[in-house]
């Protein structure tokens, strides 16, 4: 079983993937990760300003990543992957978007206190995570002219602004598992 997870900064996303390959036994793989690790080693500790500053400027990172999740996808069978454009280079995954109320979505930010987030209050997490939606919006277009946020790209769409991470999980299984029932076309 191939799934791949996208969606908005704050929705949930890394948290659903370490539920789903637990309820699934999967292997997990995440891009926002990797993509910190390298904002990290290239000296930024905001992963928006890596983006806008860094990655836009450096189209090659994005090829390179992508390059190494369509092989992730190729080679291994059973996953959950982490990646806004999971949906493009794993065709055969099953595509879920996540998507959350700005707000919502700041707050779950905030209050995570990740490494590479260097917001220091609600408002600033709302103008980042906006900032890494148009930049991604923006590289993902000039490289492959796609929009990584279009909804019809997805089998499975769930808003989890008012859902906590076991609702979330939930909705997903039963999707993925009525969608595994399904008879393919």
């Amino acid at each position: 079983m191939k799934i791949t997870l996208a969606g908005v900064p704050g929705s949930g996303k890394s948290t659903l993937r370490r539920l789903l390959a637990k309820h699934f036994h999967l292997t997990v793989k995440g891009i926002g990760d990797f993509m910190r690790s390298i904002a990290l080693q290239s000296g930024y500790d905001d992963i928006t300003k890596f983006l806008v500053e860094h990655v836009s400027n450096h189209p090659e990172i994005d090829r390179e990543i992508d390059e190494e999740q369509r092989r992730f996808g190729v080679e291994n069978p059973n996953f959950v992957l982490d990646s806004q454009l999971g949906f493009l280079f794993v065709p055969d995954s099953i595509k879920i978007f996540l998507k959350c109320h700005p707000q919502v979505a700041a707050q779950r930010i905030f209050s995570a206190k990740r490494v590479t987030e260097a917001a220091q209050d609600l408002h600033s997490v709302i103008c980042a995570n906006r900032q890494r939606i148009l930049t991604m919006k923006s590289n993902f277009k000039k490289l492959y002219d796609v929009d990584c946020y279009q909804e019809s790209n997805f089998n499975f769409v769930l808003d989890t602004t008012n859902l906590n991470p076991a609702e979330v999980s939930k909705h997903a299984i039963n999707f993925i598992e009525s969608y595994m029932k399904a008879p393919k076309q």
